[in-house]
């Protein structure tokens, strides 16, 4: 794990990719992913070229499939809702749940999953391959003050932090005999109470302290920063930014005009 917690350190083509590039590959995942978010068989492409932007990435497969762990009981509700407003819409295919599932319900189901899960994905390729480092520059080369990369990063730090801090309070709390975890919500949520008012008073004092440092060191003095190792952009990175245009915007392209992949193998 990274200083933010979701950095791995690499040598992967993705690592050496301009994070700028990385960030355009959001953009064009999120904008394939809004244009197929009623066709889950054409959406279904966008997420299998994340899995192998993570697989050339080298990052955990453990990552991908705690996502995927996470988002079956959303996947699975995803379905229902959206099949509940397609029951008299296509051809139908099975009943769950009382659910009447039609396929026309069933692709939209599986669009609408995709449009979240695939930028999450998406998200998750680019905090795991840019160094935290390199994060407030790629908001400063956008034209963002670089206080906003900044604010990203620490917050992306506490957050980290307040995790750790987390795990040591509640062992303490244990430690001293206090029940912090109970089956009845309602109880759980009393028990939370010391465990989060420690918790509270930590980060607001990492806060002040952090705020003291960065007075003391003059930060926010100029308008500009300057960076000891400034990303620069090389031929390889224009290579990968056209290929990730040519592949998001074929998709884009395709489903605008009418295709669908489940229709093309079902001959519909």
């Amino acid at each position: 794990m990274g200083e933010v917690g979701l950095y791995v350190e690499g040598k992967s083509i993705i690592h050496s990719l301009d994070p700028r590039v990385k960030l355009l590959w959001f953009v064009f995942v999120l904008a394939a992913s809004i244009v197929c978010q009623f066709d889950g068989s054409v959406s279904l492409f966008i997420f299998l070229s994340l899995v192998v932007g993570m697989a050339l990435a080298g990052l955990p497969l453990k990552r991908l499939l705690l996502i995927i762990g996470y988002s079956v009981v959303f996947f699975i509700v995803t379905i229902l809702v959206w099949a509940s407003y397609y029951q008299d819409v296509g051809r139908y295919l099975f009943t769950f749940a009382g659910v009447r599932v039609t396929d026309t319900g069933l692709l939209v189901g599986t669009g609408k999953f995709f449009l979240i899960i695939n930028p999450i994905v998406s998200m998750l390729i680019f905090f795991s391959t840019v160094k935290p480092y390199d994060l407030v520059q790629v908001f400063s080369r956008i034209g963002l003050p670089y206080k906003a990369g900044f604010m990203l990063l620490l917050s992306l730090r506490m957050l980290s932090l307040a995790v750790s801090e987390l795990r040591n309070i509640m062992d303490v709390q244990k430690a001293r005999g206090i029940e912090v975890d109970s089956r009845n919500p309602f109880k759980r949520v009393a028990n939370l109470i010391p465990v989060f008012v420690p918790l509270v008073i930590r980060i607001m004092g990492l806060a002040w302290e952090l705020s003291i440092t960065l007075m003391v060191r003059g930060f926010g003095y100029s308008r500009e920063r300057s960076y000891a190792f400034p990303l620069r952009w090389s031929s390889r990175d224009t290579l990968a930014l056209i290929l990730i245009a040519i592949f998001y915007t074929g998709i884009i392209a395709v489903k605008l005009a009418g295709f669908s992949t489940y229709y093309m193998i079902a001959g519909v």
